[in-house]
């Protein structure tokens, strides 16, 4: 008895040591656990978004693909689907389902490996927020033990708030949202009953039953929620076949590129400087910027289409490359087909039978009886077939609704002929036609600077033959051949009946002949008012070169530059009716060290000019002769007091743009003229809220300590009345060598330019557009200016121009500062761009014309003088500041002087000269 008593006391000792060693160990790694109070304060990584002033998504960037769900948002439905695949005893335990454990060991132990875990959601949710995801026994204990606490701190309903934003299910995409989005394209209220399994069975392993690579797998998974959820009574019978027997639309992962690319990355760049990358990818920023995406859109378009204009004025490069032989012809048109048939698939079908089929097919054996088809037909029409074409399109091909008209694609050709003056191709089995006016543009490629001359190309023959790969635009159009055959060639065979009616016909899509441009462009446009950007474009395509010529490349402006001098003129005592000299002897007092030797573009002079004239022509000597006057020193504190700090020459050659500036720049400068002289400060970005809805700033650029130095503030106090015997006061004390300028005296750091002299710019710049160099853009309205330029060699060619709502710049050239080719100047390869945007930019914004401000009289004159119009010459009303009139004596500059040589100018005269 003795020695049974002292066995039971013994095992009660080992097992009171055991308990307490295991609670020992229970405390031990209990004691690093993290604190539950975390999960209210749940901030799991979501994506940043940016958008357009309209509301247009730009720019997603994301650690993980999430959006988070409220458990209100998620039906009952979703929810049962992940209870049945991962914990429909879910409402029943405490965090830890004891009986699923057993259960598990025991399907575990009979299978002979692990084909079923036990963890419990809340034990998941441990797992993915709290913990590791390494395989050893304490971080299990550690899944139970915070299981429990998880489950006396939170509801049920929070815990599946948590899980069902947590959870990993493929394809980057976390939590049920993103989840049933991004496979689906589908909100959670959406979803079938097959989807919902579908997902579900993902979670186990998204890339083991992933239903784009192993769909059998996918679809096994899916039959075993489907079973459950019928097991549990959470569907009917009915439900649960229908849903076996479903074929599901899953989305295909496709690439999806920035909208608006240089003006989004360009916001990315600067938001990831302020944020950090990590912080910027992972808390939910939501970015308003003030791009208008329609306005984006068209300026994208127009400078594409801009430089492939200069590019084909340059010539053809040629085709693409060259195949030979039916077999090697036919395998690259077939592979053609498919990948159209891919591109214009959004998804795939997951079929009943766990196989997967995209949206759109094509088989080959379809594509080999056309070929057929077109053999049989030229057989039955032996006796023509060396006059013949091409077999056109006889049926009409399913292929056709997924093609990308209007758009470059590459084409093989089948026949070339100098005597029809006709190319005729094939695209993905699609037959297409180009005639004469769609190809002629194709001389031989030549950029040069000198004057050269060529004729349209009328022998397609010299450029290309059957088996090269050339790059088309398809139209949207069918055509017989007969419509677009060479007359001469139609006046000898067209007498054929059955020639003629075999061509009449034959049907085609209509294409013309393409290549890519090597030449580049750039367009911003902005809010003069608000400084907004509305547009943005870099270069002709982002997805090639992500390089942004907007802002990041220095450009000459050549003779844009020019309305900068003039309105510097207007400052120092010129007015749009001073003469100024066009010849060489204008220049006879310019340093002769400059090695530069001036000329107008067309090498002509044409002697006395109005100012006004001057700039309407861009003539470079008076422009000269102007900046002589005035002083290059002037010339450069005007720049930097209107916002630019621009690294200028300390010499004449600035009045020939000869200095690197950006377009961005540029298109500042130009906005102090409808913006009545105020400064006018760019802004990217209208709002940026956390994840929380937290407004936070960006930290512009601050202003530059020589931006500053033109600042005038302390004299803004004379802007009142009050004032008035100061300013006097002032003026009176004034040497002879220490004139003031009138027009600074009102400027303050806002104010950087006189605001009847910002009218007046405007005036003169109209008359650029309506008279001048710029006059190709004066049909989309008569209340726009615009400047041209230039530079030596056709290097690059601009115009910048502006309405009373929008300002715009666009330049073009090469990057490698090569010639763009003899005649490619602002007017003609910058100008078409800017005149078809601001068409648009008008029809948005409205056609209005700039309001006079107070201080500006009109008065008529002789447009070719200058002078007061007396009933003879050209008459012109020409808008002045009041008393710098022809016919008045300014008081502006040429003060009055009393004995002791003081400047008189009283308080009434010197306002009225403002």
């Amino acid at each position: 008895m003795k020695i049974i008593i002292r066995l039971i006391l013994a095992l009660l000792s080992l097992a009171f040591l055991g308990g307490v060693f295991a609670l020992g160990v229970v405390m031990y790694i209990s004691a690093d656990l993290p604190q539950i109070n975390s999960l209210s304060d749940y901030s799991p990584p979501i994506p940043s978004r940016v958008y357009s002033k309209d509301g247009h998504l730009l720019m997603e960037l994301s650690k993980e693909k999430r959006d988070l769900a409220t458990i209100d948002e998620i039906p009952e439905k979703v929810i049962n689907g992940f209870l049945a695949a991962e914990d429909d005893n879910f409402y029943n335990h405490s965090g830890i389902d004891y009986m699923g454990i057993v259960r598990a060991m025991v399907i575990n132990i009979k299978a002979g490996r692990i084909v079923q875990g036990a963890s419990t959601i809340t034990q998941q949710v441990a797992k993915s927020l709290l913990l590791t995801s390494e395989r050893t026994f304490s971080r299990k204990i550690k899944d139970l033990i915070l299981a429990t606490k998880i489950e006396e701190k939170l509801s049920k309903k929070e815990i599946l708030f948590l899980y069902l934003n947590q959870v990993y299910l493929g394809g980057g995409y976390y939590g049920v949202k993103s989840a049933f989005r991004g496979y689906f394209d589908k909100e959670l209220s959406e979803a079938s009953i097959g989807e919902i399994a579908l997902i579900s069975g993902l979670l186990v392993a998204p890339s083991k039953y992933s239903p784009y690579n192993r769909p059998k797998q996918a679809k096994a998974r899916q039959r075993y929620v489907l079973g459950r959820l019928f097991k549990t009574e959470k569907i009917t019978e009915e439900e649960y076949k229908a849903a076996l027997a479903e074929e599901i639309k899953i989305q295909i992962r496709k690439p999806v590129p920035l909208k608006a690319g240089y003006f989004s990355d360009w916001i990315r760049q600067r938001l990831v400087a302020h944020f950090g990358k990590e912080d910027f990818i992972t808390n939910g920023y939501e970015i308003v910027t003030t791009l208008n995406w329609e306005l984006q859109k068209k300026a994208e378009e127009e400078v594409l289409s801009g430089v492939r204009e200069i590019d084909k004025r340059q010539g053809y490069k040629g085709p693409l490359s060259h195949l030979e032989g039916s077999d090697q012809i036919n395998d690259y048109l077939y592979k053609q087909r498919v990948s159209v048939f891919e591109d214009a698939s959004n998804y795939l079908i997951f079929k009943a039978d766990g196989t997967t089929i995209r949206e759109f097919v094509d088989n080959e054996e379809n594509y080999n009886q056309k070929q057929l088809d077109e053999i049989e037909f030229l057989k039955s029409n032996e006796v023509e077939k060396k006059n013949f074409l091409v077999y056109g399109n006889q049926t009409e091909d399913t292929i056709v609704q997924y093609l990308e008209f209007d758009k470059p694609v590459e084409a093989i050709v089948e026949k070339v002929s100098d005597s029809q003056r006709m190319i005729y191709a094939n695209h993905a089995g699609v037959k297409i036609l180009i005639p004469y006016d769609h190809f002629k543009w194709a001389h031989e490629r030549k950029i040069q600077v000198e004057r050269h001359w060529w004729s349209y190309q009328t022998h397609p023959e010299s450029i290309l033959k059957a088996g090269d790969v050339i790059l088309v635009q398809i139209k949207n159009e069918i055509v017989s051949p007969t419509k677009y055959i060479n007359k001469e060639f139609y006046s000898i065979y067209g007498q054929v009946p059955k020639l003629k009616n075999l061509l009449s016909e034959q049907k085609f899509y209509l294409a013309s002949l393409d290549q890519d441009p090597d030449a580049q462009g750039a367009l911003i446009s902005i809010s003069p008012n608000t400084g907004e950007i509305i547009a943005m474009v870099g270069g002709s395509d982002f997805s090639k070169s992500q390089f942004n010529r907007a802002v990041q490349s220095n450009r000459q402006p050549g003779s844009a530059f020019k309305p900068l001098i003039y309105a510097a003129g207007l400052e120092n005592g010129y007015t749009p009716a001073s003469t100024l000299l066009d010849s060489p002897q204008a220049l006879g007092g310019v340093d002769d060290s400059l090695s530069w030797k001036p000329r107008n573009y067309d090498g002509d002079f044409k002697g006395t000019m109005t100012f006004r004239h001057a700039l309407e022509e861009s003539r470079n000597i008076p422009t000269i002769k102007l900046l002589q006057d005035v002083g290059v020193d002037k010339m450069i504190d005007f720049v930097k007091r209107v916002g630019i700090n621009a690294d200028l020459p300390q010499d004449l050659s600035i009045s020939l743009g000869s200095f690197g500036i950006n377009l961005l720049d540029l298109v500042k400068l130009y906005s102090i003229f409808p913006n009545g002289g105020k400064l006018t400060k760019l802004k990217s970005i209208i709002s940026i809220k956390d994840r929380n809805g937290e407004v936070q700033f960006l930290k512009e650029e601050k202003e530059s300590e020589e931006e500053k130095s033109i600042s005038v503030s302390e004299t803004a106090a004379l802007n009142s009345d009050d004032n008035e015997d100061k300013v006097s006061e002032d003026i009176e004390t004034v040497t002879k060598e220490e004139k003031i300028n009138p027009f600074h005296v009102n400027l303050t750091d806002e104010q950087v330019y006189d605001s009847r002299l910002a009218y007046i710019m405007t005036n003169l710049l109209k008359g650029v557009v309506q008279h001048g160099t710029g006059r190709h853009a004066k049909d989309i309205s008569s209340y726009i200016g615009g400047k041209t330029g230039t530079t030596n060699n056709y290097v690059d060619a601009w115009f910048l121009g502006f309405s009373a709502k929008a300002v715009t710049g666009v330049w073009t050239g090469f990057d490698n500062n090569q010639t763009l080719g003899f005649g490619e100047t602002g007017s003609k390869a910058a100008l078409p761009i800017w005149k078809e945007f601001m068409r648009k930019a008008i029809a948005e914004y409205g056609d209005v014309d700039f309001n006079s401000p107070s201080g500006i009289v009109n008065v008529a004159i002789n447009s070719k003088t200058g002078e007061l119009y007396q009933d003879s010459g050209s008459r012109f009303v020409e808008a002045f500041v009041e008393g710098t009139e022809p016919g008045t004596k300014s008081a502006t500059f040429e003060n009055q002087e009393n004995e002791d040589g003081i400047s008189i100018l009283d308080s009434g005269d010197f306002y009225n000269a403002q």
